[in-house]
């Protein structure tokens, strides 16, 4: 072990088993600890060791960390390193998974820090401090004052919500057509009219007019619409969709837009939120299939009883059905018919978010898809065992490397693996946690580096044997 010992710490750095005293310890290892300062479950006097670390590279790593405890985000802050404080200002997301559905932000920096950040010296740090959505209001507010005007610009365009008593201010300052999209679109209720009328008013009189009307978009979606302003949108082709869309439409107009020919038109109008049931299935809508695209925002927030889930779960429209499928908090019977959905996007959803997705559709899906959530798949606890079997006695690698940590494995597949041409595919193999504990030390004294680093990482490895480690390193 004594060879690679080097590659054994930086394995035990990344096992998820490893105690906060083991953690603590490694702090202080002359290794690469990236992947240390990336952990969760960092203890805070891990955190506060690497924050006292020469290497500034190290030091930005831990800053984008999302649990930071106050003592450690203070001395980040004071960081003589800009890239350090900038990356700590930013509050950056984040992933527990390696699919889209494990994106996460970071909980928000204590006040001091907040202010320290927002007198920084260097404009690019308070440029990223302005793209903090925990960025608190009064903050905020005083940095639309910025003597750098992109800081202000940004502190602008990202207020979420945006305060509509403060919307004309606030599109003043935003600096291009997409800064004041983002405003429009976080506004904290409808965009008044009168202010509407204005920057309708700039977009007609502009010399850019091209630019300006990406905003009119965004401006009918999210006006308090009155009769004037309803017809000026509804007369625009280009506009309809986004008026059918406007919370604030008569109900006579949306029910005439459910008959439009468009198909972008009936669409918004099936999405609209407290839209009649029977009207809603009424109306036919055609789907793009392989769109990740066409969720409903409202459905994921709302509150559903069983017999509702159930409704949406047979809806005619497969942007419900597949929103749906993205909650984490269905029954049993509306993952089952979602499960057998005609649609591939909607079974392909089921497999993503269920904590109760059918194994048989996992192993169907995973057969055939490549790609990032495929892992979360093969890990998932419904995978059948002998499906990740036989995904580890494929011909292609990137199978191998998928199936190759699998608890389900027989032996002889987990020790062929650990024997394959291809390094990822034989430290995961490593990392599988049926390998049996003598079977495990061994790999630790192997002469293949990948091997060792996998066996380090794997979450069986125990305790009195990784503190062995660290003692032989002197640690």
């Amino acid at each position: 072990m004594q060879r690679n010992l080097a590659v054994v710490l930086r394995g035990l750095a990344g096992n998820p088993s490893a105690p906060p005293e083991v953690l603590v310890r490694l702090a202080a290892a002359d290794i690469d600890r990236t992947e240390l300062a990336r952990r969760r479950d960092l203890p805070a006097q891990a955190a506060l060791i690497l924050a006292d670390d020469e290497d500034a590279n190290l030091r930005s790593e831990l800053a984008a960390h999302p649990n930071l405890p106050a003592e450690v985000q203070i001395v980040l802050a004071r960081d003589a390193d800009a890239r350090v404080r900038g990356r700590l200002a930013e509050g950056a997301e984040y992933f527990t998974t390696v699919g889209v559905h494990g994106r996460h932000f970071p909980r928000p920096l204590s006040h001091e820090v907040y202010e320290l950040l927002a007198r920084d010296p260097q404009p690019k740090v308070r440029r990223a401090l302005a793209f903090n959505r925990h960025l608190p209001d009064g903050i905020r507010a005083g940095m639309l004052d910025d003597d750098d005007a992109r800081t202000a610009a940004i502190a602008a365009a990202e207020w979420d919500p945006a305060p509509t008593a403060r919307i004309s201010e606030l599109l003043s300052r935003a600096t291009g057509a997409f800064g004041r999209e983002l405003l429009l679109l976080r506004l904290d209720g409808p965009l008044p009219a009168e202010v509407a009328r204005g920057v309708l008013a700039d977009i007609d009189s502009s010399t850019d007019p091209a630019n300006s009307a990406e905003l009119l978009p965004y401006i009918a979606a999210t006006v308090d619409l009155d009769a004037a302003l309803t017809r000026r949108f509804l007369a625009d082709p280009q506009l309809r969709a986004a008026v059918a869309a406007n919370p604030t439409l008569d109900l006579e107009h949306v029910a005439a837009l459910a008959h439009d020919p468009d198909n972008q038109v009936r669409a918004a109008v099936v999405a609209r939120h407290g839209l009649d049931p029977v009207l809603r299935e009424s109306v036919s809508v055609e789907y793009d299939d392989g769109s990740s695209g066409n969720t409903i925002e409202w459905l994921l927030a709302e509150d559903l009883s069983e017999p509702d889930q159930l409704a949406f779960a047979r809806s005619r429209h497969q942007a419900f059905r597949k929103t749906l499928a993205m909650r984490t908090d269905l029954s049993d019977e509306a993952v089952a018919i979602l499960a057998a959905d005609e649609s591939f996007a909607v079974r392909l959803f089921v497999c993503e978010r269920q904590p109760n997705a059918p194994g048989r559709l996992l192993a169907h899906i995973a057969a055939d898809w490549k790609s990032y959530s495929r892992w979360d798949m093969l890990a998932h606890k419904n995978f059948p065992a002998d499906a990740a079997t036989a995904l580890a006695r494929s011909d292609d690698p990137h199978d191998r490397v998928v199936a190759a940590a699998h608890p389900g494995l027989p032996v002889d597949t987990i020790e062929a693996l650990l024997a394959d041409g291809a390094d990822d595919v034989r430290r995961r193999a490593a990392t599988n946690p049926s390998i049996p504990t003598d079977r495990l030390i061994n790999l630790l004294e192997a002469d293949e580096s990948a091997v060792v680093s996998g066996a380090a990482a794997n979450r069986t490895l125990l305790v009195v044997t990784m503190h062995r480690v660290l003692d032989q390193a002197r640690l």
